[in-house]
């Protein structure tokens, strides 16, 4: 029995749908898309759903009256033995769903039915240093190319629509004690990561790299007395200490290995054009060896996102024993306040003190306790 014919509508329809796929394929992530992510609810191209992290969307569709009427339409797994601890924020572009999983993995996911397009895992050397599980925080989006640290130090440049390898970097020396457990960012076409590792004695930075090849563009230490570089035609500029003299809030030769590692990531403010990160504990653990305020651990740190300079800083523990860090995220957003919009930024400290900044300079406007009882 022969089968009848197509109908025209349905021989039309997979056209048609061929060639949203293939214009899905080809298109890009702009800069005006990251800065405009919060205002886009068909899409999610930045971590923390826009770069100054606020997580808000202005999507309607869900909305407190009918969100508990939500219910799974499918699940996805990553998978056997590498199926560890999770605290990736998926990102979509397109259709596509973009998350990391445990041990340096990437998948790429169709959003709507939960199938694997494809899957990228990085060759990992068995000496590995990770702190505090083998996990990942995510990935950032630009261009045609899906960027992440792996638990080696290296950022991974792979194409969004095959997952294969474009580029790869080596920020840090794992061998150190460095790894990367931060999402990366693109602020102002620059593609820029923190790295991890505080507990191994490690000086934190914060560098900045061309999307496109994986150049280092600059360089910023963030333990007090260490120079930072801007990189130009493959040679390095100095750019000043980070901040202050070497030894001055630490004991003789202590600050070579403070810490002080932005392993949480960062965000961008783009009213004031400073990059906002939180650093770690300082090193070694025990406190009495170190006396002073040893900057510039457990704080926040304001930085200009073209050469890495820092602008302000605040710190949340001065002289921290109890591994408080200051990593959390440094929020920025505007209120009014006497008649007057302040600028602004916030963040709960490990401390049990939520912090509320000017942004502008780093300022303290007011602190208060969001725990019962602090120890």
């Amino acid at each position: 029995m022969t089968q009848p014919p197509r109908r025209p509508f349905f021989a039309v329809s997979l056209v048609l749908s061929a060639m949203l796929l293939s214009s899905a394929a080809l298109a890009a992530v702009t800069d005006e898309e990251i800065l405009q992510d919060p205002k886009n609810p068909q899409q999610i191209v930045t971590n923390g759903l826009g770069v100054q992290g606020q997580r808000y969307s202005p999507l309607d569709i869900l909305n407190v009256d009918n969100v508990k009427e939500l219910r799974p339409v499918w699940a996805f797994s990553f998978g056997g033995e590498k199926q560890r601890g999770q605290q990736a924020q998926p990102l979509i572009k397109d259709g596509v769903m973009y998350m990391t999983g445990s041990y340096s993995r990437v998948f790429a996911v169709d959003a709507r039915t939960g199938k694997k397009l494809w899957q990228y895992d990085a060759r990992l050397p068995d000496d590995i240093r990770p702190c505090c599980d083998v996990i990942n925080r995510g990935v950032a989006l630009y261009g045609d190319l899906v960027f992440f640290g792996t638990l080696d130090a290296k950022l991974v440049a792979l194409n969004k629509d095959t997952g294969k390898v474009v580029w790869s970097k080596k920020v840090a020396d794992h061998k150190e004690g460095y790894s990367i457990s931060a999402a990366p960012m693109i602020v102002n076409g620059k593609l820029i990561t923190g790295v991890a590792g505080g507990e191994f004695g490690v000086v934190g930075k914060i560098q900045a790299y061309d999307p496109k090849n994986g150049e280092l563009l600059w360089m910023r230490p963030t333990v007090e007395g260490h120079m930072g570089y801007v990189y130009k035609d493959g040679k390095a500029i100095e750019n000043g200490i980070s901040g202050g003299e070497a030894g001055k809030t630490w004991p003789g030769d202590l600050w070579k290995t403070g810490g002080a590692a932005p392993w949480l990531g960062g965000y961008y403010d783009p009213e004031t054009n400073l990059l906002l990160f939180g650093t770690g504990n300082p090193a070694p653990w025990n406190s009495h060896l170190r006396p002073g305020d040893n900057l510039y651990s457990s704080s926040r740190l304001a930085l200009n996102p073209d050469d890495g300079t820092i602008k302000w800083h605040f710190q949340s523990t001065p002289h921290d024993g109890w591994d408080f860090d200051g990593v959390n995220e440094l929020i920025s957003f505007n209120y009014k306040e006497g008649g007057k919009e302040i600028k602004a930024a916030a963040t709960a400290d490990r401390n049990g003190f939520f912090y509320v900044l000017d942004r502008t300079n780093g300022k303290f406007i007011r602190g208060f306790p969001f725990v019962d009882k602090i120890t």
